[in-house]
């Protein structure tokens, strides 16, 4: 593969060596022989089964590939009444409505026949060019472009297939050099996915250890071999106080599900924070943090950073003989943060609120602190692992989207 540094016309700035000539303008529709998509069966959800005949909705089509997690299924009755709703292995999907307009994916599903509903459109190459490298162009900056170009200058409410058949793009002329680019991607898009599905498995197992280990179904042993003493049931009262001191001074922090404690300057949203923030909570290294209207979705964590915090959050700092990260890893639990949820106080999920109050009589059960201090280590290096595998998996994505940027005209 060789970059060209003087970028010529019509040739993009990475391409494989051995190929020189300019890439040819093209039509969509000149080289499909469908442009078309499915419809809603009969019936609507309702016909929806187990198993039988794959019917792909629009969340099913994902950037560049399938996700086949959320697979509904019709029957053959159904199906025969949906004849030209049918796709089969090769058929580009294309998202034409809604927030997901524009992701696009090759239909892997190899078995038989599969249907989509109306919001996909299905383009059938004719077999003069690769597909997976239309589908690969599709997902590109520039064919994003192109789509968003198409869609603006018809409905904004989504693409018609005239307005999709009438889409123009740069190809290369050989079909060698197209199958190059379409394998090229197909391999780095293979690799992604085996990189996911490691992070899965990962994010999985520690679910499964979490589970485990505050159950008591799995425990640590002391450097003898010998088991700790039972845990003992102590209120959170005991084990954590609340701190309610206030300052207007130190960096703003956020309280997430997923994240934790992240500085706000981190987080993607717009910053409705008052100027007069003389009534913030100050927040300090090892305290944990909660928002207390979402304390039942799990929006707690230990703080790594000095900082303040809106007056909606509960600041908790730990007691004698408890280890911030151990109660942090708990309070991440199912079982504890259902409890969160029963203590929560409402008319409904919206005005759930989960005050220190009422937090401070829930029964935990307290292992010995230095079984604590071996679950929290356990569960750190485990995050250190997940958090490696994370930015392998980002990486990629960021390897993938220089290519799709340098390898299309």
């Amino acid at each position: 593969m060789a970059e060209i540094q003087v970028q010529q016309k019509n040739i993009p700035k990475l391409r494989f060596s051995g190929f020189k000539k300019s890439w040819k303008k093209i039509q969509l529709k000149n080289i499909t022989i469908k442009i078309g998509s499915g419809k809603t069966p009969k019936g609507g959800r309702k016909v929806y089964e187990n198993s039988g005949i794959p019917f792909l909705r629009s969340q099913n089509i994902m950037e560049g590939k399938l996700d086949l997690k959320d697979l509904v299924f019709i029957n053959k009755e159904t199906d025969e009444d949906m004849k030209n709703s049918r796709t089969y292995y090769g058929d580009i999907l294309l998202n034409i409505t809604g927030a997901s307009i524009g992701r696009s994916s090759v239909n892997t599903y190899k078995e038989n026949h599969a249907n989509v509903n109306q919001h996909v459109c299905i383009i059938r190459i004719d077999g003069t060019v690769n597909a997976k490298m239309i589908n690969q162009l599709l997902i590109s900056p520039k064919g994003k472009n192109i789509i968003f170009r198409t869609q603006s200058g018809g409905s904004r409410e989504g693409l018609n297939f005239k307005d999709i058949g009438n889409m123009n793009f740069y190809l290369p002329e050989k079909i060698q050099e197209q199958q190059k680019i379409g394998n090229f991607f197909t391999k780095l898009d293979q690799q992604i996915e085996l990189e996911e599905k490691k992070l899965v498995l990962l994010e999985e197992q520690k679910k499964g250890y979490m589970q485990k280990i505050f159950s008591q179904e799995l425990c640590f042993k002391d450097k003898n071999g010998k088991n700790y003493p039972k845990w003992v049931e102590r209120n959170i009262k005991d084990v954590l106080g609340e701190r309610q001191e206030r300052s207007d001074v130190g960096q703003l922090l956020s309280v997430t599900i997923n994240y934790g404690i992240i500085k706000f300057d981190e987080v993607e949203r717009k910053d409705n924070s008052s100027k007069n923030k003389s009534n913030y909570k100050k927040v300090y290294v090892g305290d944990i943090v909660y928002n207390s209207m979402r304390m039942w979705q799990g929006a707690s964590g230990k703080s790594e950073y000095d900082g303040i915090v809106s007056p909606a959050y509960t600041i908790l700092y730990p007691k004698l003989d408890l280890d911030a990260d151990f109660i942090a890893y708990y309070f991440k639990t199912h079982k504890i943060i259902h409890i969160f949820k029963r203590y929560s106080q409402g008319l409904t999920s919206d005005t759930w609120n989960l005050k220190y109050k009422q937090l401070q009589e829930i029964k935990l059960n307290i292992p010995a602190y230095e079984e604590q201090k071996k679950i929290s280590s356990f569960f750190r290096k485990l995050d250190e692992r997940i958090g490696l595998q994370s930015q392998k998996v980002e990486s990629l994505k960021t390897q993938k989207q220089g290519f799709l940027q340098k390898m299309f005209v």
